[in-house]
């Protein structure tokens, strides 16, 4: 007898595939034994997943190189007529065999509302034949007593499991990770690779304080210290900025599968920097630690910019590991890990990886009432496959704790929030009872270097315009998100230089360096958001150094006065919404003007945030309606584009003002007719790797696109501002008139409406 029996047109065949998925199965067991799933009912549906390839339609369709032959079934409803359930009934239950017999019938996402039975059957009949040649031996089977469709107690044709089913959690576990087996086996890559670098290297960390500081009693803090013996604890941390929260979450990893969460891609990409170029080991760091959202290869690239001997090649699989969760740590967005919230088509594999993950979710307070909602859902789930969580911030609101609680989540936290004995006094705070002007900044700046945060991109262009006439002799820059990519990245690296180097100068601003920038300034000047933002905005004043004299304020805050600062309002444009804003408002002014302690700060999130106050509210109604409506509707099989259209509720769209396309034109036209080509027509080129040639040159294109809100791109729609340009079979680009200048960003229409923006 032969192999002579086909999984992939590239002659591949069944016995090596499936040889391939057992390497792989024997891999993540050998690196994560303690994985809750039953290993020997893996091993059986890896072994058995793809027999049903070897019924002639499939055999003659993937030999003449069709896409379908008529009268076809799908090849996994074959492979369950092979799957010996009578043997197996004497070592497993009927829930288990029920979920294996799903978990391989269902491992490719198809439709099988057109299947007619006596057809299923008469393809089940005509497995007889290649059984007698196959090589059953060959993967560690026995030849089959007999061959037929399993009974409707273990496999229904038309029926989807979903968490009502008491078999439901051992089919996610199974076809979760029969999938990841099967992918990586396919895609020719590691499945995983081990998590062994954490423990040991953490310590390098903790010796260059030492050395930076000469004092080699430098240990972990007492947060730091809590994290490492509750490693195998759900946690919530309270700690203060700059107290070392990265540190933390990394040692609570520790040498376990991990993700480590942020909501601001630059906050990614700098604790990946740090992680890759100080944790990690140098040269297996693409073994260790990935990054993934949105931009991600744009920071691979550019660090393949730095290092020459990364190849594309190199590159590629990096990314396609770091894509399939084969790292041990990776640094990531809420939107790239959450969705499985959904049950979409196929997210057994991710909740099936975070069974045996660690996460860890910081910065929870800058999260939308959706991605809230996705956040105690997920957690919840990650709890009960067995998961662990851990949420780091500086300031929680209790509501998010009853919240937390009326949900199910299981947690531990230290009585009180983890401070810095030495830096409790910071912020000496004054309040202004109005408007931010330009006027009052420039009468508040004297010397040293400013910080100006305010709520819209339109207020922070209009206070950057107005105090270049009234600052002489002094830089002013302004930063926020309606730049191009490579204006806004360089943008970030210059107040980066600056604030580390104490230029003198002002900088206006909006929420973007909120969060995601180290950055320390002598003075900030601030419109009021709501309490939670305006925290986070005075942590980049005076950010690890305590208040030298308690005379002059270092921080101004405008809360309006008799009115909402910009930004605020009922709609769904609003930065922030007005009941917030007002229950903030409140709480800054019955504290008042005058130092504000670390414990002032937690403190009035405590007494503002209450679930009392906030349920009357239309923010926490959101919350509350979408934990509802993802119950609801996780059973409707959604497909993965649609899950990743609903979940990032997307509300920005990504353009080139056409002004840029006219001073960049050429650059622009070279990447949208490399991209257009296909993969053929770009044969006569140098290079060897064509596809992430194609990846690197979107790349380059990204670096001319902003996003606008799709409110504002439907109006230009409307008045014919908008040119489409197709981009090979599905990508389009958009292009939209309007006035760019890499100093003041875009401005699109006369009068536009204001943007929450940041």
């Amino acid at each position: 007898m032969s192999d002579q029996f086909w999984a992939k047109s590239s002659g591949e065949t069944i016995v090596h595939h499936t040889q391939q998925l057992l390497t792989n199965y024997d891999q993540i067991r050998d690196y994560y034994p303690e994985i809750p799933v039953n290993w020997d009912l893996l091993r059986l549906i890896c072994q058995y997943h793809d027999l049903g390839k070897m019924n002639h339609l499939f055999q003659e369709k993937i030999r003449e190189g069709v896409m379908r032959k008529e009268g076809e079934i799908p090849h996994a409803l074959l492979s369950i007529a092979f799957f010996p359930i009578k043997q197996l009934r004497e070592h497993y239950s009927q829930g288990e065999l029920k979920a294996a017999v799903y978990a391989i019938a269902l491992h490719h996402e198809r439709n099988f509302s057109q299947i007619e039975m006596d057809q299923y059957k008469h393809e089940i009949a005509l497995l007889k034949e290649p059984a007698e040649s196959f090589l059953f031996e060959e993967i560690g089977l026995s030849k089959p007593i007999d061959i037929k469709r399993p009974s409707v107690k273990y496999y229904s044709l038309k029926h989807k499991l979903s968490s009502g089913d008491e078999c439901f959690g051992d089919y996610v576990k199974l076809k979760g990770l029969l999938n990841r087996i099967d992918y990586t086996a396919s895609g020719g890559y590691k499945i995983e690779y081990p998590a062994d670098f954490l423990n040991k290297n953490m310590p390098k960390v903790r010796e260059s304080w030492r050395e930076k500081h000469s004092d080699p009693s430098i240990d972990w803090n007492e947060m730091q210290k809590y994290v490492q013996v509750h490693q195998e604890d759900n946690l919530i941390v309270i700690g203060q900025t700059g107290l070392g929260k990265t540190e933390a979450g990394l040692l609570w990893i520790g040498d376990n599968k991990g993700f480590f969460t942020l909501p601001l891609r630059t906050a990614i990409n700098a604790i990946y920097e740090r992680i890759r170029k100080g944790i990690s080991d140098e040269d297996k760091y693409q073994e260790q630690v990935g990054i993934l959202h949105s931009d991600s290869l744009a920071v691979l690239l550019a660090e393949q910019e730095e290092n020459k001997e990364v190849e594309l090649d190199q590159l590629e699989s990096y990314l396609t590991e770091t894509r399939g969760w084969s790292l041990p740590l990776t640094i990531t967005t809420l939107d790239q890990t959450f969705d499985f919230v959904y049950h979409y088509a196929g997210f057994e594999q991710k909740l099936a990886t975070f069974a045996y993950s660690k996460v860890v979710i910081d910065e929870i307070q800058m999260y939308s009432p959706d991605l809230l909602a996705y956040l105690i859902k997920g957690l919840k789930e990650i709890q009960d496959f067995g998961g662990k969580f851990l949420v780091m911030t500086a300031t929680l609101p209790p509501y998010l704790l009853d919240l937390f609680e009326k949900r199910g989540l299981n947690w531990k936290m230290n009585d009180q929030p983890f401070l810095n004995q030495g830096l409790l006094e910071r912020h000496h705070l004054q309040i202004l009872e109005e408007g931010i002007s330009a006027e009052t900044v420039a009468e508040l700046y004297h010397s040293g270097n400013l910080l100006v945060i305010c709520n819209t991109v339109r207020k922070a262009k209009e206070i950057y315009q107005e105090l270049q006439k009234l600052v002489d002799d002094v830089p002013i820059h302004l930063i926020h998100s309606q730049f191009i990519r490579k204006d806004r990245q360089d943008k970030e690296s210059a107040i980066q230089k600056f604030a580390d180097e104490k230029q003198v100068g002002i900088w206006v601003a909006t929420q973007v360096v909120e969060a995601s920038l180290d950055i320390d300034f002598d003075l900030l000047v601030t419109e009021l958001s709501e309490l939670n933002g305006l925290f986070q905005r005075m942590g980049r004043c005076y950010r690890k150094r305590p208040l030298a004299e308690c005379k002059q304020p270092n921080v101004y805050v405008f809360d309006g006065g008799e009115n909402v600062t910009s930004g605020i309002s009922n709609s769904e444009q609003a930065v922030v919404h007005q009941e917030i804003f007002s229950l903030s408002k409140e709480a800054l002014r019955k504290k008042g003007t005058g130092i504000f302690h670390e414990l002032d700060k937690m403190s009035l999130i405590e007494q503002t945030y209450t679930t009392e106050k906030m349920k009357s509210t239309a923010y926490y109604e959101r919350i509350e309606t979408m934990l509802h409506w993802l119950s609801a509707i996780e059973d409707d099989n959604k497909n993965p584009a649609e899950v990743r259209k609903l979940f990032r509720n997307i509300q920005s769209r990504n353009i080139i003002p056409e002004s840029v396309y006219t001073a960049f034109r050429g650059e622009i036209d070279d990447c949208i007719r490399i991209l257009s080509s296909s993969l053929r027509e770009l044969e006569s080129t140098d290079e060897k790797n064509l596809r992430m040639f194609k990846r690197k040159k979107k790349a380059e294109l990204e670096n001319y696109m902003m996003a606008i809100p799709e409110w504002l791109f439907r109006k230009c729609l409307k008045q014919n501002q908008v040119r489409c340009e197709q981009i090979g079979r599905f990508d389009q680009i958009f292009f939209v008139e309007g006035k760019y200048e890499s100093e003041i960003g875009f401005q699109v229409l006369k009068g536009e409406e204001e943007s929450n923006f940041f």
